[in-house]
């Protein structure tokens, strides 16, 4: 009898440890390097239980998850119906269509002025546009200066943390009071057929007069796209390294314009073309107000539809407008408005996620120092689904699995299909998703999965993600 109750209770503290241990695949760490660290963790939103955690409360690098925090507290600060404005003034009477004065350009930020991401904001709807205004008021020459009131950002246009190599890069593009096509220019290399080679720069666009660029790019074997711009403003000569693949006549690569507002400000002049020795001036002071009035307003998309393109594109210019328009609802004079975006957004999320670890240092995700854990992710999802009323404009902003956005080629197992809504975040070495999982009606979950120096190629690293979670998932 005493061997039996041995036995049962022996049975008994197996069956306990067996039902402690978290709902956990066991095959993750069994495909990643060992040299890889990775955190887990989901929570059932009905009922508040933790299914699995693993590291939760890691710190991890984050790479683009860091936009769902960003445009979260866009959403919280702002509401979906926030525009943006570009205004254009005179400071002068139309006298024989010439205008006798000053053209006054006020940006207030806006990042889509120009950009390819939405059909009406091209280049050449906003510049009919403005020829529109023009017309209106009979304009076809200016006696006087175009200037540029793009300082709202304050000078300090680049976060402090990123890296060189992406500064000079269009996915890298600082924000700008005044922004315009996405911040990026367009280098056409010609590549020697004979690989080892130096190539050609053999076009910009749109030109960038101030400008130098030296080539170090050597033609290569291979067939894909390595080649990076180095510049920041002010450095009059800009370097091309890397490689492209041989034998190109033309082989574009994107670069960050070095000033958005000034590319503008041509293009805009370029509408007067009889009369093209208008200069073209940064105004810092807004002394002009007192004697201009308003010929004409460009307003943005809403910030719902802002934010949509945001996560689904995942598109890092439009990440860092938003934490800096964050940045100035703070006052404080002392602090830039980098700062102030990056306070802000600590402070609003510290006591919603219970003090889980967050230490964000750009709005995209593309500084190699943003980190968060698991735990805040998860938390800020969980307060966005239960208490704010943003959540459904902030639902519509997420990709869905095998529909939409950075999503639509994950978990294609059919069972799962359109049931997981979230963001992706990808660098070298990291790799992380992130959001909703929706397998019924009644049941709803918060998900994170943050890989760091995973040392897979991307695609593998995908596919170790996928499967556990596709287990992870159907066995919820």
């Amino acid at each position: 009898m005493e061997s039996m109750n041995k036995r049962f209770i022996g049975i008994l503290i197996l069956l306990l440890i067996f039902v402690s241990v978290p709902l956990v695949p066991q095959n993750l760490m069994t495909r990643l390097p060992i040299h890889s660290s990775y955190s887990i963790l989901v929570r059932n939103l009905k009922t508040g239980e933790t299914l699995v955690s693993q590291n939760a409360e890691k710190a991890m690098i984050s790479a683009s998850l860091m936009k769902l925090v960003t445009t979260a507290t866009a959403l919280e600060q702002f509401g979906p119906d926030f525009q943006y404005s570009t205004r254009f003034f005179i400071s002068g009477p139309v006298q024989n269509g010439i205008l006798q004065g000053n053209l006054i350009i006020e940006g207030s930020g806006d990042p889509t002025l120009g950009s390819k991401y939405f059909k009406d904001r091209s280049p050449d709807d906003v510049l009919q546009q403005i020829e529109n205004f023009f017309k209106k008021e009979g304009i076809d020459g200016i006696s006087g200066k175009i200037f540029l009131d793009d300082v709202c950002f304050d000078p300090f246009r680049f976060p402090s943390k990123r890296l060189w190599e992406d500064m000079g890069n269009y996915y890298g593009a600082p924000p700008s009071g005044l922004s315009w096509r996405d911040n990026t220019f367009e280098l056409v290399l010609q590549s020697p057929a004979q690989v080892g080679e130096i190539c050609e720069v053999i076009a910009v666009s749109p030109p960038q007069n101030n400008i130098s660029f030296k080539s170090y790019v050597r033609s290569a074997s291979h067939n894909k796209d390595s080649a990076y711009i180095y510049g920041v403003p002010g450095q009059k000569e800009w370097q091309i390294r890397g490689s492209i693949p041989a034998g190109r006549k033309s082989f574009t690569v994107k670069g960050a314009l070095p000033n958005p507002g000034m590319t503008f400000g041509y293009e805009v002049l370029e509408l007067l073309g009889h009369n093209n020795r208008i200069p073209i001036e940064s105004i810092k002071q807004d002394n002009w107000r007192t004697n201009s009035r308003i010929i004409g307003v460009i307003n943005s998309p809403s910030l719902s539809e802002i934010i949509k393109k945001t996560n689904q594109k995942s598109i890092n210019l439009f990440a860092d407008h938003l934490l800096l328009s964050i940045g100035l609802e703070r006052d404080d004079s002392l602090t830039s408005v980098w700062d102030r975006g990056l306070l802000e957004i600590d402070q609003l999320w510290r006591d919603k996620t219970g003090n889980a670890y967050l230490s964000i240092k750009d709005g995209s995700g593309l500084s190699p120092i943003n980190k968060m854990s698991s735990s805040f992710l998860v938390g800020m999802l969980e307060y966005i689904y239960q208490k704010s009323r943003q959540y459904p404009c902030f639902m519509e902003s997420l990709s869905r699995n095998g529909c939409s956005g950075t999503l639509k080629y994950m978990w294609r197992n059919p069972l799962l299909h359109g049931k997981i809504y979230g963001k992706s975040g990808s660098m070298e070495d990291i790799l992380g998703y992130a959001g909703y999982y929706f397998p019924n009606d009644a049941e709803a979950f918060a998900f994170s999965i943050i890989l760091n120096h995973h040392g897979l190629e991307t695609n593998e690293a995908k596919d170790v993600v996928e499967q556990y979670m596709n287990d992870l998932f159907l066995n919820l």
